[in-house]
């Protein structure tokens, strides 16, 4: 029994023990009354500072922060420590600014906080050594941790693996780098440019090159204009939005988008943010919209299709269409159609069986001439193509209703603007017998 009350007396004693490790620093003797920092490894005695990682608000000074223990007994008063610095022979001095460092009573460990201000000139390196000199209340602790060597610069240096992105983000410079990290809100932007492997990350690439074209040929400015960004190709589907330019071509290109912007730059053989305003301009330009006009414009109309086969999708009214997406449809031209949403009816409203019932069957040939003969009527100016079946997806109850918008130069809505339509393309179908339009008896045309 004796035994067994020994050896739960010493496993008690080691419980408090182990407490007692974890509540107070290590006891050397009660005499000892010294500070000394607070790292393990040789390399830790080294820290080094580059403002070039800091170019998110451009800091005049980046702090840094110094583990420091003491060793002895904890003092009930509150003590002072003495933190100076020196020059390191070899370096230009750093300017750093410490603050009074102060152990509250009981206090045995803190951190120290050094203000390192940014260096005068660029790509130089500036040192000074952080010591402990034991001259206030705490003397200096253990041989070999009471010196710190800072070194501080401010430097650029192009990415080691920067080739492996520059198809998307063009030469590396200094400016651009800085230009980057501002863009992104993101002093480590670049680490998120690669996949866990290693390799580019394409989709973030991309992402950015848009966000950098787009920043840069928001406006015309001189800043701008010295960072070179390249356009991407149509096939990387870049999300670019309207350059400053754009308006001046308008007429003969028709309205932005990304992809025919990338398309024309391709056929001018490329260009980069600093020169495509001046690409642009040039009379090889001027040749090539007039040119490419109209089928530029041929693929304006088909992208308007399919747009408002995707609001009708997502239960859009048609009076909203116009705002959205609008190409003026001519009557000479030769368009590739899309067979609309209420015709093709793929969530199965019962939208076909109704349109089908007034044209038919669908064919594309046709139904670009129902679109001409109905805008002859309403006027291309205010023609929308969508009107010529005006239904509303209602995806709450999974059917169909009645676009109630009034539509052409009769203003009529819903079921009375479809029989409208039918009345049009029934007479010039007549006129000409081109297509097979369904003949329906006079009193359902009502």
């Amino acid at each position: 029994m004796k035994n067994i009350n020994y050896i739960i007396g010493l496993f008690l004693l080691s419980l408090l023990l182990v407490a007692c490790k974890d509540s107070e620093p290590f006891l050397y003797d009660e005499d000892s009354n010294g500070a000394y920092f607070d790292y393990e490894y040789e390399n830790e005695f080294e820290k080094r500072v580059d403002f070039g990682d800091y170019i998110i608000g451009d800091p005049d000074t980046v702090i840094v922060t110094l583990k420091v223990k003491l060793l002895g007994y904890l003092m009930d008063e509150a003590r002072t420590l003495a933190v100076k610095t020196k020059d390191i022979e070899g370096y230009e001095p750093v300017d750093v600014t410490i603050g009074k460092v102060v152990f509250a009573n009981k206090e045995y460990e803190k951190q120290i906080e050094v203000k390192v201000k940014r260096p005068q000139v660029e790509d130089v390196t500036y040192a000074v050594c952080i010591y402990l000199d034991g001259s206030g209340d705490i003397g200096t602790g253990v041989v070999g941790k009471n010196e710190i060597n800072l070194f501080v610069t401010e430097s650029y240096v192009m990415p080691d693996t920067w080739s492996d992105i520059e198809r998307y983000q063009g030469a590396w410079s200094k400016e651009k780098q800085k230009f980057l990290v501002r863009l992104t809100a993101d002093n480590e932007y670049y680490s998120k440019l690669f996949d866990i492997t290693g390799i580019p990350d394409n989709k973030a690439n991309i992402a950015l090159n848009s966000s950098a074209v787009n920043a840069l040929l928001a406006n015309e400015t001189e800043v701008n204009a010295a960072l070179e960004f390249p356009i991407m190709k149509e096939t990387d589907e870049p999300a670019y939005t309207e350059p400053y330019f754009w308006a001046e071509y308008e007429d003969i290109l028709g309205f932005f988008r990304s992809n025919k912007f990338c398309r024309f730059i391709g056929m001018l053989g490329g260009a980069t943010t600093n020169n495509v305003a001046a690409l642009f301009a040039s009379e090889e330009a001027r040749a090539k919209m007039e040119e490419e006009a109209e089928n530029f414009h041929r693929d304006d109309v088909y992208y308007m299709l399919n747009r408002y086969y995707d609001y009708a999708k997502q239960g859009l009214p048609i009076s909203e269409y116009r705002n959205l997406c609008w190409v003026e449809i001519k009557n000479a031209g030769n368009y590739k159609m899309r067979i609309p949403y209420w015709w093709e009816d793929p969530d199965n409203l019962g939208t076909a069986e109704i349109v089908k019932k007034y044209f038919g069957e669908y064919d594309a040939e046709k139904y670009q001439f129902m679109l001409k003969q109905v805008m002859k009527k309403d006027g291309a100016e205010n023609f929308v193509a969508a009107s010529i079946f005006p239904f509303v997806y209602d995806k709450e109850n999974g059917t169909y209703v009645w676009d109630d918008s009034e539509f052409g130069k009769n203003r009529l809505a819903g079921e009375q603007r479809l029989k409208e339509c039918y009345k049009i393309v029934k007479a010039a179908n007549d006129r000409l017998s081109k297509f097979d339009i369904p003949s329906l008896p006079a009193e359902e045309l009502e």
